[in-house]
C-alpha cells in the first residue's frame, strides 16, 4: 500500500494512515531504518502532540525483534521543518523527522522524514519503509478511525534547538544590525515560524509587526500565511512597511507582498536571486511561470523544469551543481544548505538584497510581469490516471495545439492533497479562461461528483 505522496505521510489526523496503529508502525518501521538517535520536530496543530506520542511508542519497539536498544528520539518540540533538516545534518543524528502538513488546514497532518544529511528519502528508501509498515501494522488497520485529544497549542519559547537553528542560520550573513531602518510585516500563519522568525528579524534591527504569531493548535493556516495573503495585505494598507513576509505552517515556504501591495512570488524572487548570484541555470518546476523562461533567457540564464516538488528541484540541484531553484509557491532552494525550502533563509536574502541594492522591493520588480495564470483545484475521490479520461485527453490536445509557442498547460494530481489540479497560462487572460472552463466541464464528464 502506498503511504508516501511528494511531502512524506500526509492525512486527516485520526484517519488511517495517521490513526494511532498505523502512526506506531511508522514509528517502528522508521527507527528500524534510521537506527539511532532521530531528531523529532513538530508544528503547531493540536495532533502533532498526539503523533509525537504515537512515533515514541514505535521507536520504543523498534529494538525488540532484533534484541538490540531501541533507536531513540531527541525532541525538538515546536520547530520549523528547514530546521529539522539541517539540525540533522549539522548535528550529525541519523535522520530526522518531522510532524507537520504544511499549509494544510489544522485537521490535516503528516510526517516528512529526513536521512542522516538532512535530505528527504529516495523513492527506493520509501518504498522499503512503506513495506516494512504495512508488515507492521494490525488487519484493517486502514478502517479504523480514532479521535484525536484537543491538546491546547501555544507559541514555544526559543529552546536549545531553535537556538542551534538561529545560529547556524545567522552565520551565512553579516553580524550586526544590518536590517536596521527596514519595518517588516511578518504573518507567521499561527505556525511553527511564530517563535523564531520575529526574533530574528528583530535581532537584526528590522522593525517587526507580527500578525498571526498566536498559535492555538487550531488555527495554523487559518485565513493567514502564505496560502492567504489576503491577511499579509491588509495588514501592509495599515502599515508604510517595506515589505511583508507570510510564512506557511511549518515555514519552508514564503511569499512576499510590497509596500505597494504587489504579490511577490517565488518565481520573482527567483528572478532577484538569479540577478544577485549570476548563476548559469535557475532550476524550477513544470509549474514555474513561462515569463520567468523568457525573462532568465534573455539575460542568459537558463531554466530547467523538474516535477513538482522541492525533492525534485534538491535532486536537479544536486545534480548539475545549480546554486538556486525554487517553486512559485515560495519554496525556494539555495546552495547554502542546498537542503529544502526554508521560508526564514529566503526572506533573510530577499532582505540582504534590498538594503545592499539600496532599492525597494517594488523597485525590483518593476519590471516583473508574469504571464497571466490561471490555477483550479479540482476535489476527487479517486485518483484515475489522466491519461485514462477520455473527454479530458480530448481537450487537452486542442487547448496544447492551440497554447503551442504563446503558453503551457499542466494537469496534474497533487502529491499533498486529494485534487486534481489545472493549470494554463498564455499571453491572453480570456484565452484562459475559455479553456479552463472547457477543461472543468471535460474533468466533471470523466469525475462526475457524486
Amino acid at each position: 500500500m502506498k503511504l508516501f505522496g511528494t511531502d512524506g505521510i500526509r492525512a486527516r489526523a485520526g484517519e488511517f494512515p495517521l490513526n494511532a496503529a498505523a502512526v506506531v508502525a511508522i514509528g517502528q518501521a522508521i527507527a528500524e531504518r534510521l537506527n539511532g538517535t532521530v531528531l523529532v520536530g513538530q508544528d503547531t496543530r493540536v495532533s502533532s502532540p498526539w503523533i509525537f506520542d504515537l512515533l515514541k511508542q514505535g521507536f520504543e519497539r523498534s529494538g525488540k525483534a532484533h534484541g538490540a536498544p531501541p533507536a531513540r528520539i531527541e525532541d525538538a518540540g515546536i520547530i520549523p521543518t528547514p530546521a529539522v533538516a539541517l539540525l540533522t545534518r549539522t548535528h550529525a543524528f541519523a535522520g530526522g523527522v518531522m510532524i507537520s502538513a504544511s499549509h494544510n488546514p489544522f485537521e490535516d497532518n503528516g510526517i516528512k522524514v529526513f536521512s542522516a544529511d538532512g535530505t528527504k528519502l529516495s523513492d527506493v528508501t520509501e518504498r522499503e519503509i512503506e513495506q516494512r509498515i504495512n508488515a507492521l501494522m494490525p488487519a484493517n488497520a486502514d478502517e479504523v478511525v480514532d479521535t484525536v485529544p484537543d491538546t491546547v497549542i501555544s507559541r514555544s519559547a526559543v529552546g536549545q534547538w531553535l537556538q542551534s537553528y538561529r545560529d547556524v542560520l545567522l552565520s551565512h550573513f553579516p553580524s550586526g544590525q544590518w536590517l536596521g531602518g527596514l519595518s517588516i510585516v511578518a504573518d507567521c500563519a499561527n505556525g511553527a515560524m511564530s517563535a523564531v522568525a520575529p526574533e530574528i528579524l528583530r535581532e537584526l534591527g528590522a522593525s517587526v509587526r507580527v500578525i498571526c504569531g498566536e498559535p492555538s493548535g487550531k488555527n495554523i493556516n487559518l485565513n493567514c500565511g502564505a496560502v492567504h495573503l489576503e491577511a499579509l495585505e491588509a495588514a501592509m494598507k495599515e502599515e508604510t512597511a517595506d515589505f511583508g513576509v507570510a510564512f506557511d505552517g511549518d515555514g519552508d515556504r514564503s511569499l512576499f507582498v510590497s509596500r505597494s501591495g504587489k504579490r511577490v512570488d517565488g518565481d520573482a524572487v527567483l528572478l532577484l536571486m538569479a540577478r544577485r548570484m549570476k548563476p548559469s541555470t535557475v532550476v524550477g518546476t513544470s509549474m514555474t511561470n513561462y515569463a520567468l523562461e523568457k525573462t532568465l533567457g534573455a539575460e542568459g540564464v537558463a531554466l530547467t523544469r523538474v516535477g513538482v516538488g522541492d525533492r525534485y528541484i534538491f535532486e536537479e540541484m544536486h545534480r548539475s551543481g545549480a546554486t538556486i531553484g525554487g517553486e512559485p509557491s515560495g519554496h525556494i532552494i539555495f546552495s547554502d544548505f542546498r537542503l529544502s525550502g526554508d521560508g526564514l533563509l529566503t526572506t533573510l536574502k530577499l532582505a540582504q538584497t534590498i538594503v545592499d541594492a539600496k532599492k525597494s522591493l517594488d523597485d525590483l520588480t518593476r519590471d516583473w510581469v508574469p504571464a497571466p495564470q490561471l490555477l483550479k483545484g479540482v476535489r476527487v475521490s479517486r485518483r484515475v490516471p489522466i491519461e485514462d479520461l477520455p473527454a479530458l485527453q480530448s481537450v487537452m490536445r486542442d487547448a496544447s495545439e492551440e497554447l503551442e509557442n504563446c503558453g503551457r498547460l499542466v494537469i496534474r494530481y497533487s502529491g499533498t492533497e486529494p485534487l486534481l489540479r489545472v493549470m494554463i497560462e498564455s499571453d491572453d487572460a480570456k484565452r484562459n479562461d475559455a479553456w479552463m472552463n472547457r477543461l472543468l466541464s471535460a474533468i466533471e464528464k470523466d469525475l462526475p461528483q457524486k
